[in-house]
């Protein structure tokens, strides 16, 4: 049988199609909707044809195919796309993460912003189910660039400055900070800016601060369906704090987990959370939090099943030697990662170990690096913690090693070292290179990486007192 034929006439210009490769414009597109007509009686569209034209390619062939020498698609076409309601599926098709190639990173572009002040920190709408938007904090203001970084919005939170940010969608960015109460929420428009009036605060402490943010993007825990953010607060006097779950949709509180009260000087009995993650293959929220004190560095790392309880974790451990500097995980791996806040070296401990009854045991962790030099550093009692931060993306865990970038990548299972991982170190790029604004010709940003963020096919970073936003992407990319 025949395909539908459905005539168009755009801007002056006949186009035939069908109405099978119109609908995977999706139902938000005035497209879906067009059904079958002849060219004697087309559909007309307000549009201009050569744009269109692209637009329909586009519809056939699931990718953009833009001229030699156009890296991203012009305003113009952006604006075409917006027109027709297919912005939001060509710029995931932008940068696929299924084209995220660490060792194929290279420095790109450099996005300056306004003002004066240089920004704290950088979020990516992961992608899929979001093309990956990129959102930057600077001062209290949270700006939104698109996937081809080309369209860009404002939203003036009422924060002096943004320490935490977490990227819940394309439309909505959650900001917070130390020492000021609440999450803001911060929403993004086409067509307007607008102030961030709507505040997420625990619901015993009004006035608690945030002081790290995690969502889980595209289902709840358990048999949720909308999207959760979770939340880390403390409470103004210091003494209490707790995860706080929020609903998305419905922004109402769903869940405390781990609630803690601090009873006299013991404050190390109730170490709030500043680092967590959702691992939604495995169901389970990471937590984890460190507090320096006269006898050095002790931390707290728990995973959550939210199902089963929100008071007891599945997991936990005590961490005084060698504590974490910063805690990730992995959901592809099936692991938790750990870079050593004396020794600087990454750790390792295997999720799929919880699954043999006895749960991973109370020395979890296996150093993926120079395990001497981590004996080393645990024995000597350093107190002092580093600066590096880890994360991990896809299959792949990068740690902020000062100004650059290492990346581990798994190298293979080996069966004969009982499902042991291994684990193989290399460098992103060779160092960070880009032209800063008001330095020498041919100066290296070496200054210090205060954030990034992962998503689609790119690494967005920012770094100490550069008013940019450094961004990387794939050579590996096509489009």
């Amino acid at each position: 049988m025949a395909a539908a034929v459905v005539t168009l006439n755009v801007g002056g210009e006949l186009f035939q199609t069908t109405a099978a490769t119109l609908s995977r414009a999706g139902a938000s597109s005035p497209l879906a909707s067009l059904g079958p007509s002849s060219p004697s009686a087309p559909h007309f569209l307000d549009g201009d044809p050569r744009l269109f034209a692209r637009l329909l390619s586009f519809l056939r062939h699931g990718r953009l195919l833009l001229p030699a020498g156009e890296p991203a698609p012009s305003p113009a076409l952006l604006a075409e796309a917006r027109h027709f309601g297919l912005d939001a599926a060509l710029l995931a098709s932008l940068s696929p993460a299924s084209a995220f190639a660490p060792l194929s990173l290279r420095a790109s572009a450099l996005l300056p912003l306004t003002g004066r002040a240089a920004p704290s920190v950088v979020a990516l709408c992961p992608s899929p189910p979001h093309p990956a938007y990129l959102f930057a904090a600077y001062g209290g203001v949270v700006t939104r660039f698109d996937a081809a970084l080309a369209y860009r919005a404002s939203v003036l939170s009422p924060l002096p400055a943004v320490d935490w940010l977490v990227a819940a969608s394309p439309a909505l960015a959650v900001a917070g900070a130390r020492d000021f109460p609440g999450a803001h929420l911060c929403r993004f428009s086409d067509d307007a800016s607008a102030a961030a009036p709507e505040v997420l605060s625990w619901p015993d402490s009004p006035s608690a601060t945030v002081l790290s943010m995690a969502t889980t993007t595209t289902v709840g825990p358990g048999s949720a369906s909308p999207p959760w953010l979770f939340s880390s607060f403390e409470s103004a006097r210091r003494n209490s704090s707790a995860i706080v779950a929020f609903d998305l949709n419905s922004l109402s509180p769903v869940a405390e987990i781990g609630r803690k009260e601090v009873f006299g000087a013991d404050v190390e009995a109730a170490i709030p959370a500043t680092k967590l993650a959702w691992l939604g293959a495995h169901g389970l929220l990471l937590a984890a939090g460190s507090h320096s004190g006269p006898a050095g560095v002790v931390g707290d790392i728990r995973l959550w099943d939210v199902r089963a309880s929100a008071t007891v974790p599945v997991w936990e451990v005590r961490e005084k030697e060698d504590c974490f500097a910063d805690v990730a995980a992995s959901d592809a791996l099936s692991a938790l990662f750990k870079v050593g806040g004396a020794s600087s070296e990454v750790f390792m401990a295997d999720l799929r170990r919880m699954g043999n009854g006895d749960g991973i045991g109370l020395e979890p962790w296996v150093c993926i690096g120079d395990s001497r030099r981590a004996a080393a550093a645990a024995s000597s009692g350093r107190k002092e913690r580093n600066g590096c931060r880890i994360e991990c993306y896809c299959r792949w865990v990068f740690v902020a090693r000062d100004t650059d970038v290492e990346v581990w990548s798994q190298v293979e299972l080996a069966p004969e070292a009982s499902g042991k991982m291994l684990m193989r170190r290399n460098w992103v790029g060779s160092g960070p290179f880009m032209e800063v604004g008001g330095g020498k010709e041919g100066e290296k940003a070496k200054a210090k990486i205060v954030s990034w963020a992962f998503g689609g096919s790119r690494m967005a970073l920012v770094r100490a007192d550069k008013r940019s936003v450094e961004i990387w992407d794939s050579d590996a990319v096509t489009i």
